[in-house]
């Protein structure tokens, strides 16, 4: 290495955080970080659109619990990765978000390619910033990372222009202060008052229950949870990020937390006592109002940002601390507190009902009848699937079916799009989780409208040895919203696609594909495929049959409007 320049600086920085991997598609204005991280050792991984790679950040945190680094030049660089940052925000990944830009002195004179990145990824993101000069760039990674992975973690943005990464520096402009230096590396506790107070109201309870959601999966682990849920015999259910971190086939986790997906979870609007770990009151559960949660019921609500306590609805007890950190506060005093098994037996064994019923009604779809129910995909590959394994499901009605019955077994291993449903992400989303557990099967369930997003990303796969089993349900149709506008307006507008042999784009591609109409050829369609050990696809057409999801929001509109 001739000399040090600062796009080593920020390289060096970022390999003291524990950067191995950087998703990017090179372009002029980082060919000078691109030349310092091939100095560096790091590894590039390149994809055909930005916002695959930044989708392959967010699943990278996910499945890792560790923050990601996307990397991209200014301007249209910027303008194609930006498209997947509220995704992100919204989804609460701690990706770092980095561009470069034409040189400073220019700022504001039309330079080129130049655009306001900072303001404009601002208010997606937790912090955006320009680094201005290059005694300032280690401490401006310090302020991203600190950020993005501090309270409820969350994406952020830093702008580096050209001069900046190729200016001249010295060992003193290297990081001068560990992360353990700059950054909090202790856990905030809740109250103890509020603790307790939360245990008894707990232990007193007939019908409680527990909900895990985004902001719980950075900070508790499977271990802790689960001694809190087998100390005090309460129910739990996971959602959002949390999949998983209980994994469904524990006899005390009752599944997906969105009755619209689990008739399991519509229980809760019976629930005397509620503990939210990280879960915010949004409009999936009516904003904690009635008659999603009863208005009577006890709410303990604990969180890292005090910004969320009683947001929406009040709530009984209110714990602002490290979520982890909290649930082991929770457990320790929980071993004080009198628990009454028979009192809870009642609710446990009704959700046990509830929870087998609902399995029933979902397989029930499953016949032989052409073309197949999304029901009849899921109910023959299941058993393909292993505690290890990744499940992806990215689409609309065909992605939901999957949603209501695959199991989430493991943390980090149960992948749905993110609050904000955008439609896509979940190619990438493989790719990474393939990257992160090589020797663990990733399978993802998309629709024939999502896969034309990042199609070639297929190519990505096949450049990186990426063997991902990609499932399609092929309905010719954007088949949710075609659902929606058929029930609000008796008719489909600009919701019909062609029918496409997708698995011969993947075979073009130099992966593996097969389409499948008959059932009895699905399993071993995908079977044939995980052997392949390429990336592949199985196109099999389905009909188009209204979700779980659906029913629920098609009845809440049309019962607004009558209402």
């Amino acid at each position: 290495m001739a000399k040090l320049t600062g796009s080593h600086v920020l390289v060096r920085a970022l390999k003291q955080e524990g950067i191995k991997k950087i998703f990017t598609i090179v372009g002029d204005t980082i060919l000078p970080l691109v030349d310092a991280v091939e100095d560096e050792g790091l590894e590039f991984i390149d994809t055909r659109h930005e916002a695959a790679a930044m989708h392959m950040a967010d699943a990278w945190c996910r499945v890792t619990g560790e923050p990601a680094v996307a990397m991209f030049t200014g301007g249209p660089g910027f303008s194609n990765a930006i498209s997947a940052l509220p995704n992100i925000y919204t989804s609460e990944s701690p990706v770092v978000f980095i561009t470069g830009a034409a040189e400073l002195p220019e700022k504001g004179m039309y330079a080129f390619q130049e655009i306001d990145q900072v303001e404009i990824a601002a208010p997606m993101s937790k912090g955006s910033w320009l680094v201005h000069d290059r005694r300032r760039i280690a401490d401006y990674v310090a302020t991203a990372f600190r950020t993005a992975m501090g309270g409820r973690p969350g994406p952020v943005h830093l702008t580096i222009p050209l001069d900046v990464q190729e200016a001249d520096c010295s060992e003193d402009d290297l990081p001068g202060y560990t992360p353990g230096q700059y950054r909090n590396r202790g856990r905030s506790h809740g109250d103890p008052a509020l603790v307790r107070e939360a245990v008894q109201m707990l232990a007193s309870a007939s019908k409680p229950v527990i909900i895990a959601a985004n902001a719980a999966r950075y900070s508790v682990s499977t271990e802790g949870l689960q001694e809190l849920v087998e100390a005090t015999g309460i129910p739990v259910f996971t959602v959002e990020q949390a999949r998983g971190l209980v994994s469904d086939d524990h006899p005390l986790c009752f599944g997906y937390a969105d009755g619209a997906l689990n008739a399991t979870a519509r229980r809760f609007r019976e629930a005397d006592t509620v503990l939210l770990l990280g879960k915010r009151f949004d409009h999936r559960y009516r904003y904690g109002q009635p008659p999603y949660f009863d208005g009577a019921a006890n709410i303990i609500q604990v969180d890292p940002s005090p910004a969320e306590i009683g947001r929406n609805r009040g709530v009984s007890v209110g714990i602002v601390g490290d979520i982890g950190a909290v649930v082991e506060q929770l457990t320790q005093e929980a071993g004080k507190a009198a628990w009454s098994p028979q009192r809870l037996a009642p609710w446990v064994d009704q959700l046990r009902q509830d929870r087998q019923a609902w399995k029933e009604t979902l397989e029930a779809n499953a016949s032989d009848e052409l073309p197949l129910h999304p029901m009849k995909v899921f109910r023959e590959i299941e058993h393909l699937t292993d505690d290890d394994s990744f499940i992806i499901f990215d689409g609309g009605d065909y992605a939901q079916w999957g949603r209501s019955y695959m199991r989430a077994r493991k943390t980090g291993h149960w992948m749905r799009l993110g609050p904000l449903s955008h439609l896509g992400c979940g190619l990438p989303y493989a790719l990474a989780a393939k990257l992160a557990q090589p020797d663990s099967k990733v399978f993802l369930f998309i629709g024939d409208g999502s896969i034309g997003f990042y199609a070639m990303e297929f190519d990505t796969a096949v450049r990186h040895n990426l063997p991902i089993t990609v499932v399609m349900g092929n309905d010719s149709a954007w088949g949710i919203d075609k659902n929606f506008q058929l029930a609000y307006y008796g008719r489909a507008v600009a919701t019909d696609l062609r029918f496409v042999g997708y698995e011969k784009i993947v075979e073009t591609l130099g992966g593996y594909g097969e389409y499948v109409e008959q059932p009895a050829d699905v399993a071993p369609a995908v079977g044939r495929a995980l052997a392949s050990g390429k990336p592949s696809l199985v196109n099999i057409r389905i009909r188009s049959a209204q979700s779980p999801l659906a029913d629920a929001m098609v009845a809440r509109r049309l019962s607004s409007r009558t209402g």
